[in-house]
């Protein structure tokens, strides 16, 4: 095994069954079975990121732990990867530990906040990443388990581990895993990645601080503001302290009749974030005043963000009137390289 740790056991069965009672007593698991990591298993994941096995790719809060690409790879093998997901797994740490992203309070914060991984370009083909029906639900090993193995590393090297340096008061089942295809088939728009400057050809990886999940049904077969209006009731404003931001996943419908009304995604912003607002007394004073310093409320209202740019639109997901908004901090987006 990796690391110098040799299960003993009578049968394949008995050593599996070890392995996972072992790993779990560590502490080295998220609760779920794990693929035991073998030296041969590690090896062909280092050879598939294309890296040498002692490159750094990042130090994790709070614990400061390192990443190679060796520990990247083990946990990896145990989320249940595949080899050619390194490179995705690689890029996607990388932005997750750039000091923007702000990883160092995720890790420690009481609230769930939990990592997002929107992927971009030819790689979501290449590797099958799921980006229509049932994008972010059960059923597929890309998508749950490169998000599985960022949420090891944040666990084992960083030192996240519930009750000891990670404090989310309740957690969130999306801390499992949080991954999913952009729709670039169905997107009437240019996809998210070639917004922030990527080529179309070019594959990425965008890492959003996310904190929830709230999928917003309705508005089949009506009008455009009637369909932003529907989205923009789920978007309350939140205390994030002038930083916070909301991605809104459209579906394909919604998206396209957006797009044959003659929006742009950047109507699509502007619209949403009118309507997403409140009267002030709906809230508590304290909360108006944190947010008036933040720039999102006036003396009426308060917007879910300060500005029109913080609402950030993708597509995703599959036929039906059906959205997705998720509550989000900081992004950082990557290029995967793949080998």
């Amino acid at each position: 095994m990796a690391a110098g740790v040799q299960i003993e056991a009578g049968s394949v069965a008995q050593a599996l069954l070890k392995t996972y009672e072992y790993f779990y007593d560590q502490g080295w698991t998220d609760g779920l079975p794990v693929v035991p990591p073998t030296k041969e298993m590690v090896e062909q994941f280092v050879q598939a990121s294309g890296r040498k096995a002692n490159d750094s790719i990042a130090i994790l809060p709070p614990r400061s732990g390192r990443a190679t690409v060796e520990v990247v790879a083990i946990n990896a093998v145990m989320a249940g990867c595949r080899p050619e997901y390194m490179p995705v797994v690689i890029a996607a740490l990388d932005g997750i530990a750039d000091p923007a992203f702000r990883l160092n309070v995720m890790q420690v914060t009481t609230a769930p906040s939990t990592p997002f991984l929107l992927i971009n370009g030819p790689v979501r083909k290449q590797l099958d990443i799921n980006c229509a029906t049932g994008c972010l639900g059960p059923g597929w090993r890309a998508n749950a388990t490169i998000g599985r193995a960022i949420r090891l590393i944040m666990q084992n090297v960083g030192g996240a581990i519930p009750g000891v340096y990670s404090m989310a008061s309740f957690g969130s089942p999306l801390r499992y895993t949080y991954v999913c295809g952009e729709n670039e088939e169905e997107n009437p728009w240019t996809p998210f990645h070639v917004d922030k400057g990527f080529g179309k050809s070019d594959s990425a990886v965008t890492v959003f601080r996310a904190t929830n999940y709230v999928n917003i049904s309705g508005g089949m077969g009506v009008g455009p503001d009637d369909i932003l209006r529907q989205i923009a009731t789920q978007m309350p404003p939140m205390d994030g302290g002038g930083r916070d931001a909301a991605l809104v996943l459209l579906g394909v419908n919604h998206a396209q009749a957006l797009h044959n009304a003659g929006l742009t995604k950047r109507d699509v912003q502007e619209r949403l974030w009118e309507r997403a607002a409140l009267p002030v007394d709906y809230f508590a004073r304290d909360f108006v005043e944190m947010e008036q310093r933040a720039g999102k409320a006036g003396l009426e209202v308060i917007h879910r963000t300060a500005r029109p740019d913080d609402i950030y639109v993708a597509v995703a997901g599959g036929p039906g009137p059906q959205d997705v908004y998720i509550a989000v901090g900081g992004y950082q987006t990557r290029q995967i390289m793949m080998g």
